[in-house]
């Protein structure tokens, strides 16, 4: 790999360890503060710096003019860039390997374009995220054109003697099924049998394993299996005797295969694996609900509180959530039985997720909260709110951009109310000038609360908010663009409605014809202000932060203050961009921006570390 490739890799290992400033004890405040506004100084500069890099290595090249040696140079850097979960620069891998197809093409190089084609759908699947709006992954079409491409060469499989040309073929050929459309979530299932089947009689067969005996064969097969077992989430909620029978088939295959491995390593079965065999088993009606019951009781209970390994972070988190599930398979006089074995499972859950560190785990935490937010609902407000406020801290930006949002929502509200009451009639519910009036208090609490979690969707979608090294591409702006929508499901799920409208529309603009997500559906008028309100407070913190922002990325306070005028009645309502021409109150807010961000930076980055 040539120089300038290792140098965009070292500035991404750079550009990670500066995403959390290390303070040393002995600082000051002004130290400290220092040290985050260095940090993002020189954070900026990386993201330009490797942006040069990419545009002269790879967004300005064409395939034809590439070198057989500046193309393997970016093969290399694109394997270096993807490891699957564990990826330095997916977005940039999947970029390189459409080039790499594009230079195959050009050269005729069949071998080379089926393994584009494979790169190219994997490094693709792994930035997917799904569409909240309509279930479906957001590049699942694309996903699967790469793959049904790349399976197709099965034809020619005979004509190709590199046995690694062949591995993809066969890896296209089992992951064509990740191009399917969901439907209410849910891949579907004939369609999803089809791909399966088809693979299967290859991966089995006697005539392709005598071809290539090298081949990893019962591998693919478990891998298979391993994906088939996942519409137990289907059968939670529909029973089908004929997907249950084909998924017990799986469960009991995998259960073999990792049964193959332990006793071979001197290890156990794992976890999951076992929920998988014992919940495949319940819904074939070989195992009675009281038996999955105590499965799950069992993998629970024996976890360790203090161990943050992948199985037992499932064990924990999601154990309780079947449990749930499968209790209403009881009697009420079962169910009532072990109510209190599933109240200390609860409540070992959530110790356990306050335990987690957060920013080594945040991925993990924000994807289980999503799944067990529903139950989480019952529990008392002040759980809720903990929960909402540990999601944000998992990501440090992002709540420092939301606390100052809460806290600029409240005071443009504040304002509003004292010049324009009217304005606020309806507001929460309070539907007259005079009832807000004698409930603002009320009515600021709740302003407060709908600014600090507006961008509660974000801490979903971390692979990308995270991303400060260089710009953004396409794929990834869209995936970041789902954040309304998935903090509106989450805050929805904890019977938060009032906020989730707020989080759904604050990035819709004032006059309803741009911004995202896309809907042609009124916020309501319980919130529609406070939404005006945030819209207009999260471009004001966003594009004026000089803390933990680049200086020379910033803007100044006069210059953001321009431009909510220039899109007045556009973009920004009106009456909330109107506030600003009161030269008191344009003055004061001013000082309030510079001296709450201080203080938010100090409280998030600085009291939170042993600063002195």
């Amino acid at each position: 790999m040539n120089h300038i490739c290792q140098k965009y890799l070292d500035n991404l290992t750079a550009a990670h360890g500066l995403l959390k400033p290390h303070l040393e004890t002995n600082m000051t405040e002004e130290q400290g503060l220092g040290e985050i506004r260095e940090c993002a100084e020189e954070l900026f500069r990386i993201h330009q710096e490797n942006d040069r890099i990419l545009d002269e290595i790879l967004f300005s090249r064409k395939a034809e003019t590439l070198t057989a040696m500046e193309a393997g140079e970016l093969s290399e850097l694109a394997d270096a860039l993807f490891r699957y979960n564990r990826s330095p620069d997916t977005g940039i891998a999947y970029r390189i390997h459409e080039l790499l197809y594009a230079y195959a093409q050009y050269q005729g190089d069949t071998e080379l374009l089926i393994r584009e084609l494979y790169c190219q759908g994997i490094t693709l699947f792994y930035l997917n995220v799904n569409d909240s709006l309509q279930g479906n992954g957001l590049f699942a079409d694309k996903i699967g054109e790469h793959f049904r491409a790349g399976a197709s060469y099965l034809k020619q499989y005979e004509e190709f003697q590199n046995p690694q040309t062949r591995m993809y073929i066969l890896r296209c050929l089992g992951n064509v099924k990740y191009g399917l459309k969901s439907t209410e979530g849910d891949r579907d299932w004939a369609a999803y049998m089809e791909c399966f089947q088809r693979a299967m009689e290859i991966f089995q067969s006697p005539y392709y394993r005598q071809l290539n005996p090298e081949i990893p064969w019962d591998n693919f097969c478990y891998t298979m299996h391993y994906d088939r077992t996942t519409y137990l989430s289907v059968l939670r909620d529909r029973p089908d005797p004929e997907m249950a029978r084909h998924v017990l088939e799986s469960a009991e295959y995998v259960w073999r295969h990792q049964e193959q491995i332990a006793k071979s390593n001197d290890t156990s079965i794992g976890v999951r694996t076992k929920y998988v065999y014992a919940a495949a088993r319940f819904h074939a009606g070989l195992l009675s609900p009281q038996e999955l019951m105590e499965t799950l009781f069992r993998i629970c209970e024996s976890a360790d509180l203090q161990d943050f390994s992948g199985d037992n972070i499932w064990a924990l988190l999601n154990t309780p959530e079947y449990l749930i599930r499968y209790a209403k398979e009881l009697s009420g006089e079962e169910q009532l039985e072990l109510r209190p074995r599933l109240e200390r499972a609860l409540d070992k859950q959530k110790e356990y997720l306050f335990l987690l560190p957060r920013n080594e785990y945040v991925i993990q935490v924000s994807r289980t909260i999503q799944n067990i937010a529903g139950y989480l609902s019952k529990q008392d407000t002040s759980f809720s709110r903990r929960l909402l406020d540990y999601i944000l801290a998992c990501h440090p930006p992002t709540y420092v951009h939301s606390k100052m949002v809460a806290l600029l929502t409240r005071r443009l509200c504040g304002e509003m109310a004292g010049r324009r009451p009217e304005l606020l009639a309806g507001t929460f519910g309070f539907e007259t000038a005079d009832s807000a009036s004698g409930n603002l208090d009320k009515i600021l609490e709740a302003a407060y609360e709908g600014g600090l979690y507006h961008d509660l969707g974000k801490c979903m979608l971390l692979s990308y908010v995270g991303l400060y090294s260089r710009k953004l591409l396409d794929e990834e702006f869209a995936c970041i663009k789902q954040h309304p929508a998935y903090g509106n499901e989450l805050l929805k799920s904890l019977k938060l409605e009032d906020m989730s409208k707020i989080a759904y529309y604050h990035h819709r603009t004032f006059d309803g014809f741009g911004g995202y997500p896309g809907t042609d559906e009124e916020c309501s008028t319980r919130v529609r202000r406070i939404a005006d309100i945030v819209t207009v407070v999260d471009a004001l913190d966003a594009g004026t932060d000089n803390v933990g922002r680049s200086y020379a990325a910033s803007k100044t306070y006069e210059q953001l203050v321009e431009e909510l005028r220039a899109w007045k009645g556009k973009r920004y309502a009106p009456e909330v961009v109107e506030l600003f021409d009161d030269s008191e109150f344009y003055a004061s807010t001013k000082q309030f921006l510079t001296d709450s961000r201080r203080q938010v930076y100090l409280d998030i980055y600085c009291n939170s570390s042993a600063l002195g």
